[in-house]
């Protein structure tokens, strides 16, 4: 081998020194950044799932203000047979009466409805903020020094804030 160029003792130092070099990357640099990535993607699935549920209870919601404007308009409907049976005059009084109950109901569901979507989306939007705080958090405290991550996190927060409002 000498008279190829190689010297042993130099290709084992080599060898050596390249393990080590493997071993002290994969325990220092590419196990932390693997089990980083790791948490971030479970946070990511836990967002989807949350997301999912929030869907699957606008959807409940939907179908609960369906059922009371079926249930107004049956009322109605009722209201409106028993007054032909009691004459013109006392008609127009219940169809009256009838129509305003369910403009109420309807208008009382629609509230009901706006109301928990606004609480979903507020929910969601502290969750989104949450996550992406969290997220620059990670990324920026293992690239930038401290004073650096402040000023680039508050200006995140602000811009979430703005943007969740």
């Amino acid at each position: 081998m000498e008279k190829l160029g190689i010297e042993p003792v130099q290709l084992v130092m080599q060898i050596f020194n390249f393990l080590v070099m493997v071993f002290v990357l994969t325990k220092l640099l590419y196990k932390p950044i693997l089990k980083k990535l790791d948490e971030r993607k479970r946070k990511i699935e836990e967002g989807l799932a949350y997301t999912e549920k929030m869907k699957q209870e606008a959807e409940k919601t939907e179908l609960k203000r369906t059922e009371v404007i079926n249930r107004a308009m049956e009322e109605a409907r009722k209201i409106v047979e028993e007054g032909k049976k009691s004459g013109r005059r006392v008609e127009e009084q219940i169809i009256e009466k009838a129509q305003k109950e369910a403009k109420t109901i309807l208008e009382k569901g629609q509230k009901e409805v706006e109301n928990e979507r606004e609480e979903i989306e507020k929910k969601l939007r502290f969750q989104t903020v949450a996550i992406a705080t969290t997220l620059v958090e990670t990324l920026l405290g293992e690239m930038l020094k401290d004073k650096e991550q402040q000023a680039i996190i508050n200006k995140k927060i602000q811009q979430l804030a703005k943007l969740s409002k």
